[in-house]
């Protein structure tokens, strides 16, 4: 049984700088809707999954882009150049 839950964090990093916003506690993972909202630069959203590839998209400056996947296990943000943004995970009921 999961209940529902709705996580955001800003992000601010340096450009080449990684930082992981979300870890499963249980380890198969939560099925959830990623958003990457933009603001300022170019980062990559790498997503790692139980059971599954990795998941890699790059999200450019003013651009939002979203990804529904299961059995996710971490979600970190990968600055390409210096980047502001935020990240949602939104876990369906």
């Amino acid at each position: 049984y999961h209940m529902a839950f709705t996580l955001t964090f800003p992000y601010a990093q340096a450009a080449g700088v990684g930082q992981g916003y979300f870890v499963a506690a249980d380890p198969l993972g939560p099925t959830g809707i990623v958003t990457v909202q933009a603001t300022v630069g170019n980062v990559e959203l790498r997503i790692t999954r139980y059971n599954a590839p990795d998941f890699i998209q790059t999200v450019t400056q003013g651009s939002t882009f979203s990804v529904q996947l299961s059995n996710i296990q971490t979600i970190g943000i990968f600055a390409l150049t210096a980047a502001t943004g935020t990240i949602t995970l939104i876990t369906p009921v």
